[in-house]
């Protein structure tokens, strides 16, 4: 028996295939066009999308991203410097807050004039106070009515607010310190160095905590001989926000905007800050 040709083959499957498909014709047209129309708009649809899109991708191509990669990793070390600077003047940041808000600080902290330092931290604060305070009271529920208590007064009570607010937001973070390093009297001097110990053993979250392992060099801690000193040094009344002077009553002029933002400050550093850093959380996870 002689075998067919291949072409003879093929035609005879076509014209069996074509005849079995004969009763359905119709359907098998309709399922086409339908294929056809869905991918007519599937085409309408995605150059509707690259159309969306053209304008934010032109504008990631010219972005440097050599120069990004750049300033994430030199973040650490310059929010160091930021962190020294600022706390010499009695403020406090965290890396609590956006990214991109921090680095502009930072950057702006480097080559500051040391006469602009309250208007830009209080700047920040004041910006940044609603977001702070709402996370200070979402991630710490049992002091949520102390911290709300204070944050109405700095916000609704004018110039006598500041005196109700600044005691209780420098009240709270003492607590907070306390509760977080598990430590009984971190601002006590044996405290403070219990707490530097504690701090000190991870050397990549001290540079981030680096306000705490000085705190009793600072305005803001500095004790009675030591600001008695400073005084009879410069001849100048010693006058910046300090925690004792404030807790104990030492101070009756304390009530301002600057002063309760910087305490402001502070709390959200110890209450925030500190947590996120010592869980591993912060930016540089990115890097």
């Amino acid at each position: 028996m002689s075998q067919k040709k291949p072409e003879t083959l093929a035609g005879e499957l076509e014209g069996r295939l074509l005849k079995a498909m004969e009763p359905h014709a119709d359907t098998i047209s309709r399922g086409l066009a339908l294929f056809d129309e869905f991918r007519r708009r599937v085409r309408a649809a995605a150059e509707v999308l690259a159309s969306r899109i053209e304008g934010p991708l032109a504008v990631l191509s010219e972005i440097d991203w050599v120069d990004v990669k750049r300033r994430l990793e030199n973040l650490p070390e310059k929010s160091k410097k930021a962190m020294i600077l600022a706390s010499s003047k009695g403020w406090f940041f965290g890396w609590n807050d956006s990214l991109e808000d921090l680095v502009t600080l930072v950057e702006k902290l480097e080559n500051v004039d040391v006469n602009e330092i309250d208007n830009i931290l209080a700047d920040y604060h004041r910006e940044n106070f609603e977001s702070g305070a709402q996370n200070l009271i979402a991630n710490h529920p049992n002091r949520a009515a102390a911290i709300s208590a204070a944050v109405h007064a700095h916000k609704s009570l004018g110039p006598s607010g500041y005196f109700l607010s600044t005691p209780v937001f420098i009240a709270q973070a003492d607590g907070l310190l306390s509760e977080i390093s598990k430590l009984k009297s971190p601002m006590s001097e044996k405290g403070l160095k219990e707490l530097r110990s504690k701090i000190e053993k991870d050397p990549g979250s001290s540079d981030l905590l680096y306000p705490l392992l000085i705190l009793d060099q600072l305005d803001f801690l500095k004790s009675e001989s030591k600001r008695n000193l400073w005084a009879e040094t410069t001849g100048q009344c010693f006058s910046a926000l300090n925690r004792h002077q404030v807790i104990h009553g030492e101070s009756s002029d304390y009530g301002t905007e600057i002063n309760s933002l910087k305490a402001f400050s502070f709390l959200v550093f110890v209450g925030l800050h500190l947590p996120l850093i010592l869980e591993g959380r912060h930016p540089t996870g990115i890097l």
